[in-house]
């Protein structure tokens, strides 16, 4: 803990401060702790703002330790050289990099629309490029670095194919925990796009099982009875334990419902992940944001989940609260070893074996070596993103429509998705 604490100084230091949140009276009740930044322009001029993260846990010294992490991933997201980068179009690296023709897209009723922000990937224009490295073969490869890097502005109408986004950014005390980190919530990400958009009729998971570390985790929320947290078995065709849940508060008319997701080798872990993360989104969607007045215009993480959240639009969710099935949390297995390193390699494997290659680069800055943590950034583009814009929902992306066949669903067609925005945050 003390070579992450060395990040923390209100003069000099990455991180200005970290403070503890309170959680709202009658809400469930974790230690919440949100680092801050700070305006470090003077010193990194791309970096004209503040970057921060939170952290919750059971104590307050883990939960501390994790907003200094997630502060630190934002910051490192950000933190980029012209230098490392290349001007080239995708037919003059062909072969070298990305294929432009696999990432997710928006459909063409998506790119006819006025407020769409993005256009068709084209390889004829030309756009930066950073080196990454393909975890499926081990080659190196060019990436859009606008896939890569946090508040990345386009310099070019080539570049117009991204929206900059945190999923795949992880910070972790080894490289290749932080490369699970990020892949598991590129996989939860996924899940989660999918999920709602197509209306997943997910099963109820039934607790009926579970290690003696679990149960505080429980009496955190049996104590909270303005808050009902239902979950459900998310996990895709990739097969990595995924839960998604509905935290419900009807007397709550600001937030009467709250979604979250979570991807962990380890299905204990990705249960108890949700609870307590869970209480750190509740404090930050009550904390007096406001979404635009048109649909047109949410594009900020918490447009969807502020408008998603009011009391008139609990039925929303019942195509997930009126499912019929159910699955017992017992029957999931835990995919994780003990060994990171083995870990890794089975995920990456795994994906590989469904057709999906896994692309990473090395965020870590001088600041997190020093302080003993490594922060990455991993790309999957033929998983499904999440997005927070309601005209540049990818919606032409073909696993939105492969992933609900793989998983036994029935798949809607473009016109029958889910019109309701994004509601996670």
């Amino acid at each position: 803990m003390d070579f992450v604490e060395k990040l923390v100084q209100p003069i000099g230091g990455l991180l200005q401060n970290v403070i503890s949140l309170p959680a709202l009276p009658g809400e469930p009740s974790y230690e919440v702790y949100s680092g801050l930044t700070g305006n470090i322009s003077a010193v990194i001029p791309t970096m004209a703002f503040s970057a921060d993260g939170a952290g919750s846990g059971l104590t307050g010294e883990e939960a501390r330790l994790r907003a200094v992490a997630e502060t630190l991933e934002r910051y490192a997201s950000c933190v980029y050289d012209e230098k490392q980068m290349i001007w080239a179009t995708g037919l003059e690296l062909e072969g070298e990099a990305l294929d432009l023709d696999r990432i997710p897209r928006c459909s063409d009723s998506e790119l006819r629309h006025p407020r769409c922000p993005l256009q068709k990937p084209d390889k004829n224009l030309p756009i930066r490029w950073v080196r990454g490295l393909s975890l499926t073969d081990g080659r190196l490869v060019w990436l859009p670095a606008i896939m890569v890097y946090l508040n990345f502005d386009t310099m070019s109408a080539g570049e117009k194919i991204w929206l900059p986004i945190s999923t795949g950014c992880a910070a972790h005390r080894t490289l290749e925990q932080a490369l699970l980190g990020a892949i598991c919530e590129v996989i939860e990400r996924d899940a989660i796009a999918v999920t709602w958009l197509q209306q997943l009729e997910l099963p109820k998971l039934r607790l009926d099982a579970y290690p003696e570390w679990v149960q505080p985790y429980l009496d955190n929320l049996k104590r909270n009875r303005h808050v009902q947290q239902i979950f459900f078995d998310a996990t895709t065709d990739i097969g990595i334990p995924t839960f998604y849940s509905v935290q419900l508060a009807p007397h709550n008319k600001q937030l009467a419902a709250m979604v979250m997701c979570s991807t962990e080798l380890n299905p204990y872990q990705a249960l108890t992940k949700l609870m307590r993360e869970s209480a750190s989104s509740r404090i930050a969607l009550q904390n007096g944001m406001k979404h635009p007045e048109h649909l047109d215009d949410f594009m900020k993480v918490y447009d969807g989940a502020t408008y998603m959240g009011s009391h008139e639009r609990l039925s929303a969710y019942d195509f997930l609260l009126q499912s019929p099935a159910s699955k017992n949390l017992s029957g999931i297995r835990a995919l994780d070893t003990g060994h990171p390193g083995t870990d890794l390699a089975n995920l990456v494997n795994r994906l590989k074996s469904k057709g999906h290659e896994v692309f990473a680069v090395d965020l870590t800055t001088d600041e997190a070596k020093r302080a003993g943590l490594y922060a990455v950034r991993v790309i999957i583009p033929t998983l499904m993103p999440l997005s927070f814009s309601y005209r540049a929902r990818f919606l032409g992306t073909p696993r939105l429509y492969d992933a609900p066949k793989f998983m036994g669903h029935a798949v809607r067609g473009e016109q029958e998705l889910n019109a309701w925005p994004q509601p996670f945050a």
